[in-house]
């Protein structure tokens, strides 16, 4: 095996805990030089924004809680039914190229290959389809780009990314199972939801335990690094606890992208 990476193991909380979490293990990436797989899921249905997406422009309604992320790309409606991770990580950790597409589909491979032990053939976009790649639509799983994830046809799952120079924040999701009217209830201008996108359940059934344990073996035999199970230092979970409140619970944030620290951060 090579390289350690830090695994933490997760399971259902809060959207704003989640989205404090990762920040957190970005911002204190510079400190330990130890990358991370985090794998968690969800308390309760949850919207999370991506960083440039205007409020307005994408939620019917407020019913559901959101949260804005760090990383880009478009609105996610989060379940309990749903396989999510984050990789925290430097370009050297992966020995990636300077090419940002190269890396993210050097990246995203080992997702094929958890598809791939699950006995489902999973393609890139760009190998199936020849046109509508790199639109945005409001709801990131209605959007196809090159590296999107296809099975029989459709996108499953979707990942976004945060970079500042050769730090990395990649999150993403699996989902087991898709609540199409909820979907629709809540985001703007979301049509044929059911010919674009599927989630595991349609395929298999399995447990969200025995998922992220498998998930987390597909990342280790493909970038051949060995997982240790960690867990959130005094730190971080004090810098987790910061962002949540300063942050993440602050409509500044969420509404407008509009965010000050009120101390420094552990690492800017």
């Amino acid at each position: 095996m090579g390289k350690e990476w830090r695994f933490i193991l997760d399971g259902r909380c809060s959207g704003y805990y989640n989205m404090a979490v990762d920040e957190a293990l970005f911002c204190s990436y510079n400190q330990y030089k130890i990358p991370t797989l985090r794998i968690y899921s969800w308390a309760r249905p949850f919207i999370t924004l991506g960083y440039k997406q205007n409020v307005a422009d994408v939620l019917k309604n407020n019913k559901i809680p959101f949260v804005r992320r760090i990383t880009g790309g478009s609105a996610l409606l989060h379940t309990s039914w749903e396989l999510t991770y984050s990789l925290v990580f430097s370009t050297l950790d992966l020995k990636l190229s300077s090419s940002v597409k190269d890396s993210y589909k050097y990246i995203c491979k080992f997702i094929i290959n958890f598809y791939s032990q699950l006995n489902l053939k999973a393609d890139f976009a760009k190998d199936l389809f020849k046109s509508n790649l790199d639109t945005l639509t409001n709801f990131c799983l209605s959007s196809f780009s090159e590296y999107d994830i296809i099975i029989n046809g459709k996108k499953i799952g979707g990942n976004a990314q945060k970079r500042s120079k050769n730090l990395i924040l990649q999150q993403g999701i699996i989902p087991l199972k898709i609540d199409f009217e909820l979907i629709r209830s809540t985001i703007k201008d979301v049509d044929n939801l059911a010919d674009k996108i599927t989630y595991l359940g349609a395929y298999l059934k399995a447990d969200y335990l025995n998922l992220a344990l498998l998930f987390a073996k597909s990342f280790s035999q493909t970038f051949k690094v060995e997982l240790v199970k960690d867990k959130l230092d005094e730190a971080e979970m004090e810098l987790t606890k910061k962002l949540i409140n300063q942050k993440y619970l602050d409509n500044n944030w969420n509404f407008y992208r509009n965010f000050v620290y009120e101390e420094t951060p552990l690492v800017k």
